[in-house]
């Protein structure tokens, strides 16, 4: 499978992580080549014959712009740039987020607004295609003037420098390019300023969650229908026609995925009348799930919208336009490579992540509450247990500890970086968008979602188990006058018979249920039977360790594996 770079197409969030996850090669069109070919010779021959000062082609860097550089050392002036400016910190970022980083650089450049050879696009794609990613370090971008760092740590391993990831080794550029057969390029006027002057470092991690979320959501949102029906709440909180009424788009596309999950739900069709449950409305976790949910689909909708645009925009500088005659060599210095118009998205990102964090959390609360939790009983202790033994059990209650700690860890990265600017190059660059740090730190966000999302599942799990193992569901239909007359009069003759004891007596209110009342819609039932066979989370009949089980789920979980189930009898359109 091929996706080709032309600079009259658009790449898609689909085309990107098919590249990024090796799926696909990046091929450039021909006749953008030619594009690029041509408008380069045109930029030469104005800047070299005509001999005029251009920033980024025969000037120095950012407040060095007043100092002139010969036309002999142009080429220098270009790789020292990107010599000096790999100064990034910490650890390696995620090869998949350096790889659409590569091909996103190679996109906007390919728009024809850069000044560049075809070769260095090409020269990217090559490395991209030979499965060579360079070892870029996650810190050291301030978000404007492009991710200076992080670019620059990727042009190092272009021309030859630095340290690259093949074939599950951690190499020097040059042994893996001997090994791919491919050669250093040598960088001409303007081409180091063109490779680092972007923020598509930044963007990369932007999209690459942008993918991850769009399944984490989907999984909350299942998590949500099946909640719903462990918990006997009804399903009109769903319903299209209500929703219509206040027609945001997220909470329309969430209502309808949860809304078709429930149908066909044997367990929900047993507390249909109103007297068996009797409850009247059930507490926000539920009832609001979709407007709450919806507005993270909102969220990432707008960050997704939002980061294509770039992703398919010239975002260099200077930016080279057109004249009167046709000819790109208008050299039009910008701001094209500041960060905000991302940053902004990847907060947005940061939010919906919190708000599905947040919600998963509230419900592991209900959960072991047995005040809230519809007759599952404390910490959700298996039914089957002595009185004596429930004494000893902890049952499933420390895994709300450990989804309360992750959430308030994840309000910590949630910190907005990007209204906090620091100036930078002497005053030159004086506003910067502090968005890169912003979106690592979102990057390291989505384990702890997922973890949070898992433990709710695990939760759900084994609330379906129990839920089979009992014959009844708590029932808040009224009891006849005669029962509590009986029970007044019981009272009475019992009292005044020993010293400081007092008899109370009280009537336990249940539904029975038969078996098949006791299951779920066949979507969610699949589920519950797919997970059960895989053993990603046994039914917790005694205590034991949780640990390992919950990070598995979370794995699982993260990767798709809930939503693929699902999707597999049930499509959850986006």
């Amino acid at each position: 499978m091929n996706i080709t770079i032309d600079h009259t197409a658009q790449l898609t969030l689909d085309d990107i992580m098919a590249v990024a996850k090796g799926g696909a090669k990046a091929v450039l069109a021909e006749s953008t080549k030619a594009l690029l070919a041509a408008r380069r010779g045109q930029i030469e021959s104005s800047i070299i014959d005509q001999e005029f000062p251009a920033y980024g082609f025969n000037r120095g860097f950012g407040h060095n712009v007043d100092l002139s550089v010969k036309a002999e050392h142009l080429a220098d002036l270009q790789e020292n740039l990107i010599i000096s400016h790999a100064v990034g910190a910490g650890d390696p970022m995620d090869e998949t987020v350096v790889r659409i980083t590569m091909l996103l650089r190679a996109n906007s450049l390919a728009r024809g607004y850069s000044g560049i050879r075809p070769e260095l696009v090409q020269a990217i794609l090559d490395m991209l295609n030979a499965g060579i990613t360079p070892v870029v370090p996650e810190l050291g971008s301030v978000g404007a003037s492009g991710d200076l760092a992080p670019l620059s740590h990727i042009a190092l391993a272009l021309i030859g420098r630095g340290k690259v990831i093949f074939e599950g080794e951690t190499l020097p550029t040059e042994v893996a390019f001997k090994r791919a057969n491919l050669k250093p390029i040598k960088l001409a006027m303007k081409e180091g300023l063109a490779l680092n002057n972007g923020v598509q470092f930044m963007n990369g991690i932007g999209l690459y969650c942008c993918h991850r979320l769009k399944t984490l959501l989907k999984t909350a949102a299942v998590n949500s229908a099946l909640t719903a029906q462990v918990m006997l709440a009804p399903d009109t909180y769903f319903r299209a026609d209500f929703h219509a009424v206040r027609p945001h788009p997220g909470a329309q596309h969430v209502a309808d995925w949860i809304w078709r999950l429930m149908q066909d739900s044997p367990i929900r069709n047993a507390h249909r009348d109103f007297k068996t449950d009797g409850q009247v409305q059930d507490p926000y976790n539920i009832r609001c799930a979709a407007q709450i949910l919806g507005t993270a689909h909102d969220l990432i909708t707008q960050a997704e919208t939002s980061l294509l645009i770039e992703a398919n925009s010239a975002t260099d500088n200077p930016i080279l336009l057109p004249d009167e005659n046709g000819n790109h060599v208008d050299v039009v210095s910008g701001g094209h490579f500041h960060g905000m118009p991302v940053a902004v998205q990847v907060y947005n990102l940061m939010q919906a992540t919190g708000i599905m964090a947040s919600l998963s959390h509230q419900r592991s609360v209900r959960f072991v509450d047995p005040n809230r939790n519809k007759g599952l009983g404390r910490d959700l202790k298996w039914p089957g247990l002595s009185e004596d033994e429930k004494a000893i059990s902890s049952g499933m209650m420390m895994l709300e500890y450990a989804s309360a700690s992750l959430l308030n860890s994840l309000w910590g990265d949630a910190m907005p970086s990007h209204l906090f600017n620091i100036s930078t190059n002497s005053g030159q660059e004086d506003h910067v968008s502090m968005g890169t740090g912003l979106a690592v730190r979102l990057m390291h966000t989505l384990p702890k979602a997922s973890h949070i999302l898992s433990i709710e599942l695990a939760y759900i799990l084994q609330a379906v188990a129990i839920r089979k193992k009992l014959d009844t569901i708590p029932t808040e239909a009224e009891l006849p006058e005669w029962v509590t007359d009986e029970l007044i009069d019981l009272k009475g003759r019992m009292n005044g018979h020993g010293e400081g004891v007092r008899f109370d007596a009280n009537v336990i209110r249940e539904h029975p249920l038969s078996d098949e009342e006791k299951t779920l819609s066949p979507a969610c039932e699949a589920l519950f039977a797919t997970v059960t066979e895989k053993k990603l989370f046994p039914i917790v009949e005694h205590d034991r360790y949780l640990s390992e089980d919950i990070a598995g789920l979370a794995k699982f979980l993260s990767n798709g594996g809930v939503a693929d189930i699902i999707e597999k009898r049930l499509p959850l359109e986006w």
